[in-house]
C-alpha cells in the first residue's frame, strides 16, 4: 500500500470523474488538478480546475473497527501474515471547482458540466478507485458544500488573483495510514484439535494400558472352503 499518496490519489480520482464528464459531453475544455491563479486560468482557457483549498484532520475509530488496523499480506514464501498498524488519521478534504473560458456564458456551461459529473457520480466504490493508497472497504463519497457562498469563494480566489468567480464546493473523506508496523503474526487457516475422553484414552496410548483399557486385537477367523 502506497500509504503516503492518499491526498494525491483522492484528487486524481475526482479529476478523473470531471474529465470523463467533459469527454461524454464532447466539451473542448480540459480539466486540471491545480491552483487556479490568474495566470494559470489565462493560459489554460477553456478549462475546469479542481483545487484543494482546505484539509481538516481528526482521529476516531469507525463503526465495526478496532483502534488498531489489520491488513493481510503474503510474504515471499507465500505465507499469509496479519500486519497491525496504528489508527490512521482521518482526513476531510475540501475542494472548489472553477471554470475558465473567454466567454462568460461558456464558462457557466463548463461549470455546470463539472457539477453534473459529481451529481451523477457522488460515490466512487473501492473497485473504481485508482491508486494503491486506499484501504480495503474504503470509498470516496463526494458531498456538496451547501454553505459555500461568494464570500468564501472570494476569500479563496482573491489572493490568487483569479478575481470574483462563481465556483462550486465539495468535500470528501479519506484516511492517511502510517507505514510503521506494530507487529505481525502468521494467519492460521486450519487447525485440527483431537478431543478424547480422559477416562477412556485412545487404544495404544500409555494411559489406556495403565487403565487396563488397551484394545484387544480382533480375532481373524478363517473361512472353511
Amino acid at each position: 500500500m502506497a500509504k503516503y499518496q492518499i491526498i494525491r490519489d483522492v484528487g486524481l480520482n475526482l479529476l478523473g470523474v470531471v474529465r470523463a464528464e467533459l469527454q461524454a459531453q464532447r466539451a473542448k475544455a480540459k480539466a486540471f488538478l491545480a491552483t487556479p491563479t490568474a495566470e494559470f486560468l489565462r493560459k489554460n482557457t477553456p478549462s475546469l480546475v479542481l483545487y484543494l483549498y482546505e484539509m481538516r484532520t481528526h482521529m476516531a475509530a469507525r463503526r465495526g473497527e478496532e483502534w488498531h488496523i489489520e491488513e493481510e499480506i503474503v510474504d515471499e514464501k507465500g505465507e499469509m501474515h496479519v500486519v497491525r498498524y496504528n489508527r490512521p488519521l482521518e482526513l476531510t478534504l475540501n475542494y472548489i471547482l472553477v471554470a475558465s473560458a473567454d466567454d462568460l456564458a461558456e464558462e457557466h456551461e463548463l461549470l455546470a458540466i463539472g457539477m453534473s459529473a459529481f451529481l451523477d457520480k457522488p460515490r466512487l466504490e473501492r473497485n473504481d478507485l485508482q491508486g494503491d493508497s486506499f484501504f480495503r472497504g474504503d470509498d470516496l463519497h463526494v458531498k456538496n458544500d451547501f454553505e459555500f457562498d461568494m464570500g468564501r469563494a472570494q476569500a479563496i480566489l482573491g489572493p490568487l488573483g483569479a478575481g470574483t468567480k462563481v465556483a462550486a464546493a465539495y468535500s470528501t473523506q479519506a484516511r492517511l495510514f502510517t507505514g510503521k508496523e506494530l507487529g505481525r503474526s502468521r494467519r492460521v487457516r486450519e487447525r485440527h484439535i483431537d478431543v478424547f475422553d480422559p477416562l477412556r484414552p485412545p487404544p495404544g496410548s500409555i494411559a489406556a494400558k495403565e487403565l487396563g483399557l488397551e484394545a484387544k486385537p480382533p480375532k481373524i477367523v478363517a473361512t472353511k472352503k
